[in-house]
C-alpha cells in the first residue's frame, strides 16, 4: 500500500508553505488558497482551517542508509523531539518494524517524523542528504474511538492487515510501503508524550490497494480514499 496523498489543514498557510519550502526545501506549489508539498511519490495538500490543539501525526520515509545524514540534515534547521523514556532523539520503531526514527515539530504544531526502514530498498543512497531524498509519506496516525473496530472495518473495506504492534490503543494497517496509524482518541503521542491525538479534518488517497472505495471512520473527521 502506498500513500499518495494527505490533505490537512493549517491555521497559518504562509506559514506552513515557508516552513516546507524555504525551511526544508521541498518542492511546493501554491495559490492563495491552499498549497501542495510534493514528498517523493507522495503530495501533502496544506488547506486553510482553524487552530486546534490535538496533533495530526505524519511520518516521511528516508534511506536507510541515510539514516544518520538525514537528521543531520534536519537538526540544521528544526529542533528534534526527545523521547520520554530514553532522552534520545533517534528512537527504535515498534517490535517488528526494522526501522529508525527521529520527531520534530511541524509548523502547525503537528508532529512529523524521518522513518528509515531496513527492509525498504531504495534506488541509491546518497552521500549528501538533502529533500529530494525523501521518499514518500510513510505513515499517517488517525484518532478513533475503537482501534480494533477500525482496525476490522479497513481490512473488510480495502483488504488492509493489521502491521502490528496491536492493543486497545494502537494499531497500525498496511505495509513498509506505506501505513495508517490508528491511534485511540487522547492518547499520548510518541516521542515526548506532549501532544495529544484526536478528531481532526484529515483525507488519506491510498494507492496499490487493489479496491476502491471511501471509508470515514466513526467519531472522526478523516476520509480514506481508495
Amino acid at each position: 500500500m502506498r500513500i499518495s496523498t494527505v490533505e490537512h489543514r493549517v491555521s497559518d498557510l504562509a506559514a506552513a508553505v515557508a516552513f516546507y519550502r524555504d525551511l526544508l526545501g521541498l518542492p511546493v506549489s501554491h495559490d492563495d488558497g491552499s498549497a501542495r508539498v510534493t514528498l517523493g511519490s507522495s503530495e501533502l495538500w496544506l488547506t486553510p482551517g482553524p487552530a486546534t490543539a490535538a496533533a495530526h501525526h505524519l511520518a516521511f520515509d528516508v534511506p536507510a542508509e541515510s539514516f544518520d545524514a538525514a537528521v543531520s540534515w534536519l537538526a540544521e534547521r528544526v529542533p528534534l523531539l526527545r523521547s520520554a523514556d530514553t532522552g534520545e532523539h533517534e528512537i527504535e520503531g515498534p517490535a517488528g518494524w526494522n526501522s529508525r526514527s527521529t520527531y520534530f515539530e511541524g509548523p502547525d504544531g503537528e508532529v512529523l517524523e524521518l522513518i528509515a526502514r531496513r527492509r525498504v530498498r531504495h534506488r541509491a543512497a546518497p552521500e549528501v542528504f538533502g529533500p529530494g531524498h525523501i521518499a514518500s509519506i510513510s505513515e499517517v496516525a488517525i484518532a478513533v474511538d475503537d482501534v480494533p473496530a477500525a482496525v476490522a472495518e479497513l481490512e473488510r473495506r480495502f483488504g488492509l492487515t493489521s502491521f502490528g504492534p496491536s492493543s486497545e490503543n494502537f494499531d497500525s494497517v498496511g505495509d513498509e510501503a506505506g501505513l495508517l496509524v490508528l491511534v485511540r482518541t487522547g492518547r499520548a503521542m510518541a516521542p515526548d508524550q506532549v501532544k495529544h491525538s484526536g478528531p481532526l479534518p484529515l483525507a488519506v488517497w491510498l494507492a496499490d490497494v487493489g479496491i476502491s472505495g471511501e471509508f470515514s471512520p466513526s467519531d472522526t473527521r478523516t476520509v480514506i480514499i481508495g
